[in-house]
């Protein structure tokens, strides 16, 4: 129990907050500004859904646009208006796009500290994949207002997407095991920064005069309700995907998604899943991984109790290992593009094993290096070394940065460490921060030092332990 102390302490952290909320709208990603401004150009002859649907991508707009609606007069028999699509039918296309343009966007709030966007793109993909799944089981029930379904499982978690925005410090200070499960932690949140976050989401929604329905819908206490369910387990179902698809959590939101659209679990399961990976495609909009990319991994396999100082036994295979470190560079160093590329037998070539980020089909995902050709990751294999490409060293190694190897990585900086084998080059990791279907163009994507040790020890990591999985097996 909270002593009355506490309490208040809490309940000022959340005002200090909300009255943080003035009445400018809030920033929105890049993405949604650049497609507004492509639908802008057509004025009346945008329909009012093409506009919905690239709202709907970035709750932060969403929420300017309910917020408002909600503010301009009404009459006292009107109803609420719930859906983005109804709120641009009762603007007009044309003043529409008068009022809510030329956007503040996020991405130019986060300059120079891309740990932090990172952080929050992580948050809104995991909404959209949320809302993705919320929308489908609720078109599978009839629901007759699947919008209202979506625009509540994308704002369920505002409260996290909005410390995210405005305090990134204290966002950082949730762990991801908490993420995974806010509403059995309220007291570990508390523990954390001070106060829960379904109390500042509930604090956020009412000051921003939501409408009443989407209070009620993301109020997990109204779960009972087969809409307010739908809501809350899509919600789940993002939190506990998003760094992989096996686990006891998971399998308990599959059970009760089955229960709940009264499928079987294969059936629910192959629904959830199809879902995720439709809900991917986006992927671009927010610059983070989305939770589909683990689908094609199976499950870990029990490993033999560890001995003292042997770090093989941690992983029963190269495999096992791997997977770890691909989900580390990202999860643990805050990368985006991940690629684990093998030497070819005949030490011509680098090719991609592994890939993570990387748009299908892209130069980067397909990782096709010559070796014979000198080049900067041909002079890595030479010893085990990393290198760490910025602005200050660029002009220095661009000697070593051939147009192919351009081609396949992209301008910007990046991370780069060869994996020996012994004294044997085996292969390779390239990670980066940059974002885009391609990620070919601009400088974006400023790198840390902090996730640059972070990427070496990883690494090391790696080396060492395949150097022990390779002398166990022999």
């Amino acid at each position: 129990m909270l002593s009355a102390k506490q309490n208040s302490v809490a309940t000022t952290q959340v005002q200090e907050l909300v009255g943080r909320l003035s009445s400018e709208d809030l920033p929105v990603l890049a993405k949604t500004a650049a497609e507004i401004a492509k639908q802008a150009i057509r004025g009346e002859r945008a329909s009012a859904q093409d506009i919905s649907d690239i709202v709907l991508h970035d709750p932060f707009f969403t929420l300017n646009v309910l917020r408002a609606i909600s503010m301009r007069k009404r009459s006292r028999l009107s109803s609420e208006i719930t859906t983005i699509e109804h709120a641009v039918m009762m603007y007009g296309a044309k003043p529409f796009f008068e009022r809510f343009a030329n956007p503040t966007i996020i991405e130019d709030q986060f300059k120079g500290n891309p740990q932090a966007l990172l952080q929050l793109r992580r948050c809104l993909s995991r909404a959209h994949h949320a809302a993705c799944q919320a929308r489908d089981w609720a078109i599978y029930r009839n629901d007759m207002e699947s919008e209202e379904v979506y625009i509540a499982a994308a704002i369920n978690d505002f409260a996290e997407q909005y410390l995210c925005l405005v305090a990134p410090d204290l966002a950082a200070k949730l762990t991801d095991e908490i993420r995974r499960d806010p509403g059995a932690t309220a007291a570990q949140q508390r523990a954390l920064i001070g106060f829960d976050l379904h109390e500042l989401c509930d604090a956020i929604l009412h000051a921003v005069k939501l409408p009443d329905l989407m209070c009620y819908l993301t109020n997990p206490e109204n779960a009972q309700a087969g809409r307010v369910g739908n809501v809350q387990l899509a919600a789940a179902i993002a939190r506990h995907a998003e760094f992989g698809w096996y686990g006891a959590a998971l399998e308990q939101d599959m059970t009760a998604v089955a229960a709940l659209l009264r499928l079987s679990a294969d059936e629910a399961i192959s629904r959830v899943h199809r879902t995720a990976a439709l809900a991917a495609r986006a992927w671009h909009w927010y610059g983070a991984p989305p939770a589909a990319r683990w689908l094609a991994l199976l499950p870990e396999q029990p490993s033999p109790a560890p001995k003292a100082a042997s770090a093989a036994l941690q992983f029963g295979s190269t495999q096992e290992l791997m997977r770890w470190a691909m989900q580390a560079l990202q999860t643990e160093a805050g990368l985006l593009r991940v690629v684990f590329a093998l030497r070819t037998p005949d030490g011509q070539a680098l090719r991609a094993k592994l890939a993570l980020g990387a748009a299908v089909g892209t130069p980067l995902a397909q990782f096709d290096i010559d070796l014979s050709a000198r080049n900067l990751f041909s002079q890595l294999l030479q010893k085990p070394q990393g290198v760490w490409l910025n602005q200050q060293n660029k002009d220095h190694l661009q000697a070593f940065i051939s147009a192919d190897l351009l081609r396949v990585i992209g301008r910007g900086e990046f991370f780069a460490h060869a994996v020996f084998l012994g004294a044997k080059p085996f292969g390779l990791f390239y990670a980066d921060c940059r974002d885009g279907p391609g990620a070919a163009g601009g400088a974006d994507g400023q790198l840390t030092e902090a996730q640059y040790q972070k990427f070496k020890e990883i690494v090391a990591q790696v080396s060492r332990t395949l150097l022990q999985l390779s002398t166990k097996a022999s």
